[in-house]
């Protein structure tokens, strides 16, 4: 674990926004859709090209992929709850790049020690 004060202001603040969204407000992993259709009754305006339009959550359940409805009352919640879940996955990314970076720094550092010992090494022989 690295201390609070080696990170940079900005993984800082998607940390910190991070843990907020996450315990402050629902995230679904899917996406909204709006789907128009025909109902299939004979005399029915759909017949004759103007669809039924409803609103629909894309997202996966059990590990498939499923087309659930959303009623117009919970459009407003449904699509903040996306929206939420779109936030923290890309906070997401900023934390995961940043320690992506301090694992090539050490690298960069072990490397560069090891070439100092090699040399120390060198010159005691």
């Amino acid at each position: 674990m690295v201390a609070r004060n080696r990170f940079t202001p900005q993984e800082r603040s998607a940390r910190s926004r991070l843990a907020q969204l996450l315990h402050e407000h629902d995230v679904i992993c899917g996406s909204v859709v709006s789907m128009a259709r025909t109902c299939g009754k004979a005399g029915c305006r759909c017949a004759q090209g103007k669809k039924h339009v409803s609103l629909y959550l894309s997202t996966k359940v059990e590990g498939r992929r499923r087309m659930v409805y959303v009623p117009p009352e919970l459009e407003d919640e449904v699509r903040k709850r996306v929206a939420a879940y779109r936030e923290v996955e890309h906070l997401t990314d900023v934390v995961s790049t940043a320690c992506v970076n301090r694992v090539l720094e050490r690298k960069r550092e072990r490397k560069s020690d090891g070439k100092e010992r090699q040399k120390e090494k060198r010159r005691s022989e």
